[in-house]
């Protein structure tokens, strides 16, 4: 009797878990598409450095040197700027890619339409 209701709970479970992500929707921008875009890999590179500067900066301040403090937090903030803007424009061109490419899926994932074999008329 145990036995009997776990598979179907387990079976409710599953099949509630299948509803859901059905529902789910489709994430606007791929990731491996996201990740090989060159801008992208550009702004990583941005952001390395705006946070090494960013930590330079800090260390000018300690030792007293008054243009690494000072220039150091101007590039790095002038870099995280970058960096946000790269971001925002490699996300665009991800999307762009990403609908490109779901709708090729859906195009070869569609079944053709069979063209129906018509009679010809004798005169």
């Amino acid at each position: 009797m145990g036995k009997g209701t776990s598979a179907s709970n387990v079976d409710k479970i599953r099949a509630a878990k299948e509803a859901e992500a059905a529902k789910a929707r489709q994430r606007s921008v791929d990731n491996d598409i996201l990740f090989s875009l060159p801008l992208t890999k550009a702004m990583l590179a941005a952001l390395a450095l705006a946070i090494v500067l960013y930590v330079l900066s800090y260390f000018g301040e300690a030792l007293g040197v008054e243009a690494l403090q000072s220039y150091g937090h101007v590039a790095s903030y002038a870099l995280f700027a970058v960096t946000f803007f790269l971001l925002v424009v490699a996300r665009v061109q991800a999307k762009r890619l990403t609908q490109q490419r779901r709708s090729e899926q859906q195009k070869v994932a569609a079944p053709k339409p069979q063209a129906s074999k018509k009679k010809k008329r004798r005169k």
